[in-house]
């Protein structure tokens, strides 16, 4: 079975904080079976399988990638990572979505304290970009009143540029900045991400799964309220 690095292991079970940006950021190639999607066009975002209450339950319309999500379980429960929440995120078939190829990380959200949650990600064709060097967070920096996505997106000429290979799976945290590459209007393209998150992800807008009871979640998204920090905030 596969081992983690011990480092991506340890800031696994440290709480999010901005400090872990100064570690190494690089994604963790995981060699395992993929299948192929077996619909013509599946769009699902963040359906929730499993939860700290409810066994993993996989429906028909994603039984192309159960296998996977089962190996890929087994690695965070051997490598000693634990998170009781398991969503999955599809999107295959024609690309439409306009906002994924900026600068961002996945699961950056210090509104309750926990830790770092863990996405394997995978492309079958213009595979994920990676900044991989470290970062230095200004101490003004304050997640909940500044984008960490537009701090990022400000300063990728700092950063050391690479990119994954198709058909390959990543394994990435919160401190790994990524995008998807610019991609020519009419291309088809798989992209799958499994996630094992510590809590819930509270949001409206995840699909749901119709295996599960439906959710109805009654807060505000304080993203759309967050703003650009600047060199002036250190002034203080």
């Amino acid at each position: 079975m596969i081992a983690l690095p011990v480092e991506f292991v340890s800031r696994a079970n440290r709480p999010l904080n901005l400090h872990d940006f100064s570690s190494n950021s690089k994604p963790i190639l995981i060699n395992v079976p993929v299948r192929k999607p077996i619909k013509d066009r599946q769009y699902i975002l963040r359906m929730m399988v499993q939860s700290a209450d409810l066994p993993l339950s996989i429906p028909s319309e994603l039984e192309w990638i159960g296998p996977t999500v089962l190996t890929l379980k087994e690695i965070q429960n051997r490598n000693g990572l634990n998170n009781p929440f398991i969503y999955i995120t599809v999107r295959h078939g024609l690309v439409t979505s306009t906002t994924d190829d900026l600068w961002h990380v996945d699961g950056f959200s210090t509104r309750v304290p926990h830790v770092p949650e863990q996405n394997y990600i995978y492309s079958d064709c213009y595979p994920t970009e990676w900044l991989t060097n470290s970062w230095s967070i200004p101490e003004t920096f304050d997640p909940f009143r500044h984008n960490i996505h537009s701090f990022f997106q400000e300063r990728e000429h700092l950063g050391k540029f690479s990119t994954g290979n198709p058909e390959e799976i990543y394994l990435a945290d919160p401190y790994c900045v990524h995008r998807r590459p610019k991609i020519p209007p009419g291309t088809t393209r798989t992209m799958w991400r499994i996630s094992f998150i510590p809590i819930e992800i509270e949001d409206n807008t995840c699909t749901q799964n119709p295996l599960f009871p439906k959710k109805i979640y009654d807060r505000e998204d304080i993203r759309t309220k967050l703003t650009e920090w600047k060199p002036e905030d250190e002034v203080q």
